[in-house]
């Protein structure tokens, strides 16, 4: 039970955290674009490679692995320090905080998840022996 529930809400705070960096890349978009279709554009675009260290976790998520939990753990703290960054140098602004917070988050389930999820592999492993 404990199980799912690390699994649901790890799931939930890297896709919040997915969204906050998304809603943080186009909170104030630059004045030098004149067509929202290149802002658009260039935004998602800059999200991707923001995000591509989180997106390569998608398919050991999906198939619930601890490695790829373990490892997702290893690579938040670097979105940790950015948040921290952020906090310090432009102010304390509510995208510097929700990314703090699903940061932490991701990190604390990710962690959980992982312990979980092999203690269940073992004991499935003795079980069946």
């Amino acid at each position: 039970m404990k199980l799912t529930r690390a699994y649901q809400l790890l799931l939930a705070s890297y896709a919040g955290t997915l969204l906050v960096l998304l809603a943080y890349t186009f909170r104030s978009p630059p004045q030098t674009f004149d067509s929202n279709v290149v802002l658009y554009a260039t935004g998602t675009l800059y999200w991707a490679l923001r995000s591509l260290p989180l997106l390569l976790f998608v398919p050991g998520l999906i198939k619930k692995s601890h490695k790829a939990a373990s490892w997702l753990a290893y690579v938040i703290m670097l979105y940790f320090v950015f948040a921290i960054t952020v906090l310090f140098t432009q102010g304390t602004e509510l995208w510097g905080w929700l990314l703090l917070v699903m940061t932490l988050t991701v990190f604390i389930t990710a962690m959980l998840f992982t312990r979980w999820q092999k203690a269940a592999l073992r004991c499935h492993a003795e079980h069946n022996s």
